[in-house]
């Protein structure tokens, strides 16, 4: 070889051989710096792909009636969910998994945008509490969308089925609604209350969900665990309710439509509330079928209310102890002041009937009240201004709503000139012949069975406006006992001791003699433990005679009342009882009243349920007391 080509092809390799080298020192600084300067930094980012952290869903707490038998529970349940980490983005691989689950791909899609959207979250479930031939379908899809991954959380139970539907309420998962009404108190994809007590005790109810750290492998599956932080359950919580008083209220509204509350004149706890039909709130946990639809949310007979704070009722002759307390307040008759009622009287060019075609004859107050003349309140509320009535109505507490912890109370309507200036604008003027009407609870008047209950309870107090509540308290977890919740408010109104003395006496009459006493099974059961009430009969349509009533369809029938409280003497406990569509309430409605009378001063005592474990002690003494 050439010397010059030689010395050309040392050099040439001497440039090979330097850029070589540089090229290794250069690697292994970039080596170096990347193992000892960001080590720490690389080291995160890997443990970011295989290490995940996974929501741990809290426990809603548990549900207690008054002696501790549980009313709502939790079990564990299986979901079919996507982490959040782990949405799909493709829409063809969202449409090919909204047909292997069977579901409307929009909404799939929608959903999923949703979660992806949010900061952060519980998983995206997409089919819950799994039953056998569920988790076959839900192996069988993981195995094509590798991302789907089997999750434990705990799931309602509601244990008495349509006992205490209306109360208890039930769960479902947070809607977009109400996370931008209240921004950052709720987290995607949580449990709530949505009606009940579930939705009025929501904060006592939710825990604190906890997290845990995995290891998962190249398909996502979990392969390690690098520990866990406990979720918190929520507060378990004692209700006023007594399962068993419910229960004959349950039994007792067997194929009829109506409401019940009974309260306790001790602090106004509310110890049973029945709204018929009821519903079962564990079918709301899934979702519903076009059957379900149907039979709950599109059916006339609307199960879904909740009668006893939602149901307006005509009270009916229920009504007239409110009219009388206006009439002696006003001073316009006293106890003594006697009417005469023969079946009829024409006020303003019409003329009223009363329910005894024949007349009842000479009546003073009690006797008006133990007979239910019309008559005789016909011609007191003749005497009366609606703006009086209004006035001691709104004194008595039965303008306002009653403050009972559930959602969507309604206020019971007692007419005014003001309101049916507001209700009636094309007729604004209040007639004399409207206050007719409303001095025997029909007209304009409405009332809920609960805002009934409440002045049938304030009578019994002689004056005490109490507050309807269903918290008891909370459970001790160490001890199991109860830490009782702090008094609800109530004020004293001033009821004259005399006026309220004449009043129940006349109650007491209803019962011994009177309209109630017509009825054997009512007749027995004051016999044993005499309480005191008023039956209603609220008209729902006019009928000419009694043959024409006999006639009329069972829809077009009056509805019954009966409230009152019991026992007469120190009395424990106010009650009010609406049955739609059922006649008297003498033969209706008292008979329930008597039932749940029987019940709560006879065969609980007599004959209690079993006891649960931990049950409390029954702080009623089976001695009647003088409520304070």
């Amino acid at each position: 070889m050439d010397p010059h080509q030689r010395l050309l092809l040392q050099r040439r390799l001497g440039v090979f051989r330097t850029l070589a080298w540089g090229l290794v020192l250069m690697l292994g600084l970039i080596y170096a710096w990347l193992q000892l300067v960001r080590h720490a930094e690389f080291k995160q980012l890997a443990l970011q792909q295989a290490v995940k952290v996974r929501p741990v869903p809290a426990p809603r707490g548990l549900v207690l009636d008054r002696n501790g038998y549980r009313l709502v529970d939790n079990r564990r349940a299986l979901h079919l969910v996507i982490q959040r980490e782990d949405l799909p983005s493709k829409p063809e691989v969202v449409e090919a998994l909204a047909q292997a689950l069977q579901v409307d791909p929009a909404a799939l899609a929608r959903k999923i945008q949703i979660y992806r959207a949010a900061g952060k979250g519980r998983p995206l479930v997409l089919k819950e509490n799994m039953d056998e031939s569920d988790i076959a379908v839900a192996e069988r899809v993981r195995a094509r969308f590798p991302f789907l991954s089997m999750e434990v959380a705990p799931r309602r139970v509601y244990l008495g089925d349509e006992l205490a539907g209306h109360v208890l309420g039930y769960v479902g998962e947070v809607d977009e609604d109400l996370m931008k009404a209240k921004p950052g108190l709720y987290h995607l994809g949580e449990t709530i209350g949505k009606d009940g007590y579930e939705a009025s005790g929501n904060d006592r109810l939710k825990g604190i969900d906890g997290q845990k750290r995995i290891l998962v492998d190249q398909l996502g599956q979990e392969v390690a665990s690098f520990g866990q932080v406990d979720a918190i359950p929520g507060h378990t919580v004692f209700l006023t309710l007594d399962a068993g008083l419910q229960k004959v209220l349950q039994d007792a509204y067997v194929g009829e439509a109506g409401a019940a509350v009974v309260l306790d004149l001790r602090d106004g706890g509310v110890l049973a509330m029945y709204s018929s039909p009821s519903y079962d709130p564990n079918l709301f946990l899934n979702r519903l079928s076009q059957e379900m639809v149907d039979r709950y949310l599109r059916n006339p007979a609307r199960p879904m209310i909740n009668r006893a704070i939602q149901g307006i009722y005509a009270p009916g002759s229920t009504f007239k102890l409110l009219v009388a307390l206006t009439a002696l307040e006003k001073g316009v008759i006293t106890p003594q002041t006697v009417i005469y009622c023969s079946g009829k009287k024409n006020f303003y060019g019409r003329e009223f009937r009363c329910d005894k075609p024949t007349g009842h004859g000479a009546l003073n107050l009690v006797q008006a009240i133990a007979q239910s003349c019309d008559v005789y309140f016909y011609t007191v509320a003749s005497m009366l201004d609606i703006d009086d009535i209004y006035a001691t109505a709104e004194k008595y507490g039965l303008t306002e709503l009653t403050g009972i912890d559930l959602p969507r109370e309604k206020r019971s309507r007692i007419p005014s000139r003001a309101w049916k200036a507001k209700a009636s604008p094309r007729d604004p003027k209040w007639y004399a012949g409207e206050t007719i009407s409303v001095g025997i609870g029909q007209g304009a008047v409405g009332v809920t069975p609960l805002g009934l209950a409440r002045f049938y309870a304030l009578l019994a107090t002689k004056g005490r406006l109490l507050t309807p509540h269903l918290f008891m308290g909370l459970r001790n977890d160490q001890t199991n006992a109860l830490e009782p919740a702090p008094p609800s408010p109530s004020r004293e109104t001033g009821l004259d001791p005399r006026l309220w003395s004449v009043l129940d006496e006349g109650l007491s009459e209803v019962v011994q003699s009177g309209t109630a006493a017509a009825n054997p099974f009512v007749r027995e059961i004051a016999k044993e433990i005499p309480f005191s009430g008023k039956t209603g009969t609220a008209q729902v349509a006019t009928f000419v005679d009694r043959a024409h009533y006999a006639r009329q369809a069972k829809h077009l029938k009056d509805h019954a009342l009966f409230a009152g409280y019991a026992p007469r003497e120190h009395p424990q406990i106010a009650f009010a009882v609406v049955v739609e569509n059922a006649g008297f309430g003498s033969t209706a409605a008292a008979p329930i009243a008597a039932k749940l009378v029987q019940y709560w001063f006879v065969n609980r005592l007599k004959h209690p349920i079993p006891p649960p474990r931990g049950r409390l002690v029954d702080p009623f003494s089976p001695e009647p007391q003088e409520a304070k």
